[in-house]
């Protein structure tokens, strides 16, 4: 727990965060005397700074007489000391940019966001979109692909198509499921896929045994392709900027980092509850160690009877805090409005 600072003591820690954001180097005290105008002299300056860092807020670099900001310096900052109103970023082009042209699919909408809100803010954009909680099954196929192979295809009510290729076993052949592809699209369709789920692992595989000889095989087929209509997908954009601030040495770790955002459950675990307003997550306060030397910015947006999907950023803690949470929170709120529009 941090002691009250003077208000000097705050506009120099607040000065050495900027600073450090802006050039990624140390920040000395006659750095802090010329950017500040204080009316003190520079051993004053550095003596503040020493208590700074005797509170943990700033660390000292061994090659300089300067000092950065460190982990808990950054968390006083932001909950103490941002205040988003005064950064003067127009974010208003980029976001003409990002939503100005038509898209047939939520997907698309989401996708086009991160790309933009990336290429904005040079850090990795995350999108995950609404749980389609009303989703319902539109119709299931299944089409010949030559030999024993063959695709089953799902379309639900939300204009999504999910496909998935398989082997037929020797001696069957795409006609004998006729039946049971029929029966799927007379009782199934337009109920929610969640139920229908629900249905496979309870009272559908007895329902289909009195009016037809199930293989249990292709229930189960599908009802994979069934969970994969309704499998959150993440959307994210500049991936490749993570290797322009990452701090890790060990390229492994960089590795399991970018398999983590590509995980739409493990997004959803690291994001953790944004029920209002930005969450910022510094370093070790990151529920995924993997994330222990980055930041992670996250805001939920809702849809009704969808639940929420939320917009995320991953950079370095030394990001410029004000203008990145404003920014990220002009784009979610613009999806929010646009992505209501497809439910």
């Amino acid at each position: 727990m941090v002691d009250m600072l003077t208000n000097r003591q705050q506009a120099i820690l607040a000065a050495i965060v900027q600073d450090y954001a802006k050039f990624g180097r140390a920040v000395g005290s006659k750095t802090l005397l010329q950017d500040l105008q204080l009316k003190v002299s520079s051993a004053t300056v550095r003596n503040e700074m020493a208590l700074l860092e005797r509170l943990g807020l700033l660390e000292k670099e061994h090659t300089s007489s300067g000092r950065i900001p460190s982990q808990v310096g950054y968390r006083y900052y932001v909950d103490e000391l941002m205040n988003v109103t005064d950064e003067g970023f127009d974010v208003n082009a980029a976001l003409q940019h990002a939503f100005s042209q038509n898209f047939q699919r939520v997907d698309d909408l989401v996708q086009q966001a991160v790309n933009e809100l990336a290429k904005v803010t040079g850090y990795v954009a995350i999108g995950l979109k609404p749980a389609p909680l009303e989703t319902r099954l539109a119709g299931f196929r299944l089409v010949a692909l030559g030999g024993q192979q063959v695709m089953a295809i799902i379309v639900t009510s939300d204009g999504d198509v999910t496909s998935q290729s398989f082997r037929l076993p020797d001696g069957m052949d795409l006609h004998s499921l006729d039946s049971m592809v029929q029966f799927i699209n007379q009782t199934l369709v337009n109920q929610p896929i969640n139920d229908v789920l629900v249905s496979i692992n309870d009272d559908l595989p007895w329902k289909m045994e009195r009016v037809i000889r199930t293989p249990v095989a292709f229930l189960q087929l599908f009802g994979d392709v069934l969970a994969r209509s309704v499998n959150e997908h993440v959307y994210t954009g500049g991936r490749l900027n993570l290797l322009d601030f990452s701090e890790a040495a060990d390229l492994q770790d960089i590795k399991q980092v970018f398999q983590m955002i590509d995980s739409p459950h493990l997004m959803r675990g690291a994001v953790g509850s944004a029920n209002d307003g930005i969450v910022v997550q510094i370093g070790e306060e990151n529920r995924n160690p993997l994330l222990k030397g980055y930041t992670l910015l996250s805001e939920a947006y809702h849809v009704p009877h969808h639940g929420s999907g939320v917009v995320a950023l991953l950079g370095p803690t030394s990001m410029p805090y004000q203008k990145t949470i404003k920014t990220v929170n002009a784009f979610t709120s613009v999806l929010a409005d646009k992505v209501v529009g497809y439910y």
